[in-house]
């Protein structure tokens, strides 16, 4: 158990200074290191977007996620201990109808997508998407060129006793590492990686008459995750249960809830070596209002098994306060907060799709403090600025290896304590439907002990999107990303590791939806419109202006 002092939180609110001192980090992660200097040649990654048109965009304002964990490849969301950026987010939409697309890139890159839901009802909800995308470019031998297949297929049915339904999804993802030896007779399978990820959800969430009652979320969740000669398997039970009590003396609109789950997980790495670990989670909590003071009262909890009867408990309290400034326009909040994390290779891959060694240290959020102000005018403009400080040990860092022959270019993870100081500013604006906006920066300042820097995290990222409707034919729309410079560490062993700068770069993407028939529509995206050969991580470029152009139609 490693919990803070709850002094922190008063400083915090105050916005005053955030200082922490801490070495509890002990974990190592020793490799043999091959003395081999090698310049690889930097071939291209990939940044395709497209979304479909749809007969008409909903009339409400965006929601922005204000935290949002770093990616590259498209693969589903996980937590991170500390948000970096997440660029190419899509957005999501209610469909009012089914589709289909279909479309072709300059990178010799062919689109297929089918969106099929069933019509209004009552007690049946159902449907299944598929998407196809590759690209057959063949440059530089092909070591650029990527597949992105998706299938998933659902159905729910609803009673007066509550939501019932099942989820199933698939998907593969095709890349390759950049850089080899050449002298070594190598061919495209060595450096190919294929990424497969299964996932199967069941729930049920219960919806009683009487608010009394206690009410439920229950879901369970099979997951075999795939990559190269490494696989895991998750099995998690998970519940949510909640009940609104009677008020108490002055305190008012009462609920007790708590989050209960049991994670099981089994991973073999391609050393045949099997890690079997057990997660149990109890997250109890009391939200009640006092005096126009909402509160959230409770602890997070977690016990791990590590393959023995052992058992390593984390707990860390839980306070958030909400105080109404100006009442159903601007509120200010803070709290205290922490997590132990369990850590899996689709969590590592997920950040950094080229690793290839895995270290399964466990990241635990000793504390986190935060305070900030939010504010709404009316339905069409939002705001949120936050300031928040993180004590995280054993915080997964990239840094890039020389000694894998024959993948010259990959990396691997070291764990450090991290203490990081984070500004947060987001902006939302909408006009009706004909025109929206928002903006989001974080500002970032780590102290990482044993370390020079936090190797390739940023300390600034943007983004702006904006959405137009022009007559309810023509839809143009524009995503402008940007991240500050990044430092980065070559090599595992101290004594012959070098430090390298990864410059500032911006991204600029735009696209257009033209609809000239009620259920026909066209489409353009064109990506990375000023063509920067930016890296997001070390040695791998980014593909230069790509565009893919189509046909929607609904049905």
């Amino acid at each position: 158990m490693n919990i803070k002092s709850i002094s922190f939180f008063a400083v915090l609110l105050l916005f005053g200074q955030l200082n922490a001192q801490n070495s509890k980090d002990t974990s190592t992660n020793k490799q043999v290191v091959i003395g081999l200097k090698y310049q690889p040649i930097l071939i291209d990654a990939y940044k395709i977007e497209s979304v479909p048109v749809i007969n008409k965009p909903t009339p409400q304002a965006p929601n922005y996620t204000y935290q949002i964990p770093s990616k590259q490849v498209e693969t589903p969301k996980i937590v991170n201990p500390i948000p970096a950026a997440d660029f190419f987010k899509k957005e999501s939409f209610d469909y009012p109808s089914s589709y289909v697309k279909l479309g072709y890139g300059n990178y010799k890159t062919p689109l297929a997508e089918l969106y099929f839901n069933n019509k209004n009802d009552e007690k049946y909800s159902y449907g299944a998407h598929y998407k196809f995308l590759q690209t057959n470019s063949h440059l530089n031998k092909g070591f650029a060129d990527f597949t992105d297949h998706n299938a998933k297929a659902y159905l729910r049915t609803y009673s007066s006793v509550g939501e019932l339904g099942m989820e199933l999804s698939y998907k593969q993802n095709d890349y390759n590492f950049f850089g080899f030896n050449d002298t070594l007779e190598l061919t495209k399978n060595d450096l190919k990686r294929r990424m497969r990820n299964f996932d199967a959800l069941a729930y049920f969430n219960s919806t009683p008459n009487s608010k009394d009652k206690v009410k439920h979320r229950s879901s369970f969740n099979f997951n075999q995750f795939q990559i190269d000669q490494v696989k895991e398997t998750n099995y998690a039970l998970k519940s949510n249960i909640y009940s609104s009590i009677s008020n108490f003396n002055d305190l008012q609109n009462g609920v007790l809830s708590a989050q209960l789950g049991l994670n099981y997980m089994t991973t073999k790495l391609d050393t045949n070596t099997t890690f079997k670990r057990l997660f149990i989670q109890v997250d109890p909590r009391f939200d009640f209002v006092y005096e126009d003071l909402k509160f959230s009262v409770g602890f997070n909890s977690t016990i791990f098994f590590n393959g023995n009867d052992t058992a390593q408990p984390f707990i860390n309290p839980v306070i958030k306060v909400t105080y109404p400034l100006i009442k159903d326009v601007a509120n200010l909040y803070g709290g205290i907060d922490g997590r132990y994390h369990q850590q899996s290779v689709r969590n590592l891959i997920n950040t950094n799709p080229f690793v290839d060694r895995y270290d399964l240290t466990n990241t635990f959020d000793n504390v986190k403090l935060y305070a900030g102000i939010t504010a709404k005018v009316g339905s069409s403009a939002d705001a949120l600025f936050e300031i928040n400080y993180a004590d995280i040990s054993n915080m997964p860092l990239y840094i890039t290896r020389y000694d894998s022959v024959p993948r010259l270019n990959s990396f691997t993870t070291i764990f450090r304590q991290v203490n990081m100081v984070k500004f947060s500013g987001a902006f939302n604006y909408s006009f009706s439907e004909k025109f929206r906006i928002g903006v989001l920066g974080n500002f970032y300042n780590y102290t990482v002990n044993r370390e020079d820097a936090a190797w390739q995290l940023p300390d600034v990222d943007a983004k702006v999107n904006l959405k137009m409707n022009i007559k309810n034919k023509i839809y143009p729309h524009l995503d402008f990303v940007a991240m500050g410079s990044q430092q980065q560490r070559t090599g595992i062993a101290e004594a012959t590791k070098s430090i390298s700068k990864i410059d500032a770069f911006y991204d600029i993407s735009a696209g257009i939806d033209f609809k000239f028939k009620k259920k026909i529509s066209l489409f353009v995206q064109a990506n990375n419109i000023m063509s920067t050969r930016y890296q997001r991580w070390y040695n791998y470029q980014v593909l230069g202006f790509n565009l893919i152009g189509g046909l929607t139609m609904l049905f």
